[in-house]
């Protein structure tokens, strides 16, 4: 089929729509066509939904030097962190040490799901007895850590329970686990390929970002209120009319309709052994590491290997790691 990126683009409409239909029959039970959104093909599998990503010699890496101008008000942001932190490095050399290097690489064509999901968690009946002696106790839900085990549970809008307690699962369990259902993690040129769409820039939506909140932040109103809430000692109660958000690229769908790399608490798995991308536990925004800083992680090259690698052997992290399907085509 016509799954090479270059024949891809350079199909019709109706051409591309006529090759997804065909590519659909062919793809194990569950899967059907849904729709060509422009040059994407979706296709659906229960609620969930995937992308085609068509295969071909992509690019990769990010070169501060060469694509790379900051912003006076990043330039600032960092220069705070710097003399804070006592860190020597400008802004643009401490991004070149955290970012991977430009390079070319061949990917084959597969099909991946456009939302991530939390990994290490197992469902438990609302019923269960434990359930509900925590909702008594928390009637809009709660987490909570006991026995070496996270138990959370969640009342949804409809009014419906959502229970989860963590499992434990190393990342060859969840390898395993995938592969047992026909699945598999991206790899980690695959995320970054599906994370920036291929374009050079820093950020998946361009090369800057707000440097007056943190990507949790929904406006600046909202930054001052968190700094203003430590500084109460958790005493201050938010607006009553909310926050309204003000910037929104980085909660939208990039090009190929995948929502990624969004939010830095959430460090998403891919097949590599010990290895996350896409985020830092949120560490720089806990650390109080400034503006800038805490939206690098974000950044579709970004790699710190003391954030983005970890003990393969030890549990992942629950509650802030998240991992998509990928189906591979033949």
């Amino acid at each position: 089929m016509d799954l090479w990126l270059p024949r891809w683009k350079s199909l019709l409409d109706s051409e591309r729509e006529s090759v997804a239909k065909r590519l659909a029959s062919t793809l194990p039970s569950g899967f059907k066509f849904d729709a060509l959104i422009g040059n994407n093909a979706f296709f659906g599998l229960g609620d969930a939904k995937f992308v085609l990503v068509p295969g071909g010699n992509v690019r990769l890496g990010f070169d501060p030097e060469r694509l790379w101008n900051p912003t006076t008000e990043e330039v600032e942001s960092w220069r705070g962190t710097a003399q804070e932190y006592g860190l020597p490095e400008s802004i643009s050399e401490h991004v070149a040490a955290v970012t991977l290097r430009p390079r070319e690489v061949e990917l084959a064509s597969f099909l991946v799901e456009t939302f991530p999901w939390e990994l290490g968690w197992a469902s438990i009946n609302s019923d269960d007895d434990d359930i509900n002696s925590l909702l008594k106790k928390y009637p809009n839900g709660v987490q909570l850590c006991r026995g070496g085990a996270t138990t959370r549970v969640r009342k949804n809008k409809d009014g419906s329970i959502q229970a989860q307690r963590s499992t434990n699962q190393t990342q060859s369990d969840l390898v395993e686990e995938f592969r047992a259902k026909g699945f598999r993690l991206l790899t980690s040129d695959e995320w970054e390929y599906v994370c920036g769409c291929g374009q050079q820039t820093l950020f998946r939506w361009g090369n800057h970002v707000p440097c007056d909140r943190y990507p949790t932040d929904m406006s600046p109103k909202e930054a001052r209120y968190r700094r203003e809430w430590v500084l109460s000692g958790g005493k201050l109660e938010p607006p009553a009319e909310g926050f309204t958000r003000d910037w929104d690229l980085h909660v939208k769908p990039n090009g190929l309709g995948i929502f990624i790399a969004s939010n830095p608490y959430h460090s998403e798995l891919v097949a590599e052994a010990g290895v996350t991308r896409g985020g830092d536990g949120g560490c720089a925004i806990c650390g109080g590491y400034g503006f800038f800083a805490g939206w690098l992680p974000l950044a579709t090259a970004y790699f710190e290997e003391q954030f983005c690698k970890f003990d393969a052997t030890e549990p992942i992290s629950v509650g802030y790691t998240v991992g998509r399907r990928v189906t591979d085509l033949r």
